[in-house]
């Protein structure tokens, strides 16, 4: 399977360190319903990887169908003094969508950065 979900070298690292002081085997990102946009992202802690598990970098599992909803994402780790945070950024790029709505952002969450 071609995995088509790139989470860079800072989140990698702060997902590492964050699984290891928490002794979690990974993190688990997810979709769910929310906002005008109907979706919303972000993850959580995993015990124990799931059959049905995609492992799209080391300590970073997703299910298959929040796969169809993130493909073409970018996960990013952002401490700019001001923040500090996971970034979700092009999800839904892969579906057609920008993601933006130009309302209340919940379409692309904080920290989202057009391409």
């Amino acid at each position: 399977m071609n995995i088509n979900i790139t989470v860079t070298d800072s989140a990698r690292e702060k997902i590492s360190q964050m699984c290891l002081e928490n002794n979690m085997e990974a993190v688990r990102a997810f979709v769910a319903g929310s906002g005008c946009s109907g979706m919303q992202h972000g993850m959580t802690f995993v015990e124990k990887k799931e059959k049905r598990d995609i492992e799209v970098a080391p300590y970073v599992y997703i299910d298959p169908i929040a796969y169809q909803f993130m493909e073409g994402a970018t996960i990013d780790y952002v401490n700019d003094g001001f923040r500090e945070s996971f970034v979700f950024e092009d999800v839904f790029k892969e579906q057609g969508g920008s993601g933006m709505c130009g309302g209340c952002g919940a379409a692309t969450g904080p920290g989202y950065v057009p391409h």
